[in-house]
């Protein structure tokens, strides 16, 4: 046997700060499908001496592995003491909410189950810092993370209750002014953004945001407030809407920021 667990749980980062290791389990969501708020694994080991291949997975309702992290080695401390590890994970992208199953595997020995709750938390608005940085601001960087760079371009948009919008041209249009093209767009489930200092080339916040292309009446109603918003508009803002109908995408986007 590769060893013991004698404790595990899977904690939303924020609460886990505030509570600590026996806080009560949960991961939360912004949106759904879409990346998790940061969550603490924490396990307590005892196993000999020596290095282990350790592995943690999240399994949704369905069935399937949403989430795994490792195999990975580890050195544990011996059975006279226990091994502590607490990892924050910030890439899980879970598609379900409902209850999860959290297991524990060393040397591919599953020696550990918990049930994790997930939930879909609703935003209506966002930390200080975050939303200050976003109505202060005319401008943010827009775009994807590939091999942990980041492809972002400058983006006007429109803040509105917890939620950014952002216009993102999909085809020229004949004799009508070039509009902002963002990467990833669409396509793109995850966008990276980042904020600016007002009137300085420094970045203040950058996050990771859920992506959801608009359509109909969501659609309408977006370009209506982005056409009020646009500082360099050509023409009447229905002008401007009518161009965009054919030619531009509208991604509503969900900061995962606690």
């Amino acid at each position: 046997m590769a060893g013991d667990l004698v404790f595990a749980n899977v904690v939303d980062r924020r609460v886990y700060q505030g509570q600590g290791a026996d806080a009560p389990a949960g991961v939360y969501l912004v949106a759904q499908p879409g990346r998790a708020l940061p969550f603490v694994v924490h396990r307590a080991w005892k196993a000999p001496t020596g290095f282990v291949s350790e592995e943690f997975r999240l399994i949704a309702p369905s069935g399937r592995v949403a989430y795994r992290l490792g195999p990975e080695v580890r050195r544990m401390r011996g059975m006279m003491d226990l091994t502590v590890e607490a990892d924050t994970i910030t890439d899980a992208v879970l598609s379900e909410t409902g209850p999860y199953v959290a297991s524990f595997i060393l040397d591919d020995y599953l020696l550990g189950e918990i049930e994790v709750p997930v939930w879909l938390q609703e935003v209506t608005g966002l930390p200080k810092p975050v939303e200050d940085g976003l109505k202060r601001s005319d401008v943010i960087w827009v775009g994807v993370e590939n091999k942990g760079r980041d492809h972002t371009v400058p983006a006007w948009f429109v803040y509105r209750s917890g939620k950014i919008f952002v216009l993102s041209q999909r085809k020229q249009v004949p004799d009508a002014p070039e509009e902002q093209a963002i990467p990833g767009v669409p396509g793109a489930d995850d966008l990276v953004v980042v904020t600016r200092r007002k009137g300085r080339d420094t970045s203040l916040d950058r996050f990771h945001a859920v992506a959801r292309v608009l359509e109909g009446d969501e659609w309408e109603k977006a370009a209506g407030l982005l056409a009020d918003r646009r500082r360099s508009r050509f023409g009447p803002p229905g002008e401007s809407i009518d161009r965009w109908r054919d030619s531009c995408d509208i991604v509503e986007l969900t900061p995962v920021v606690g």
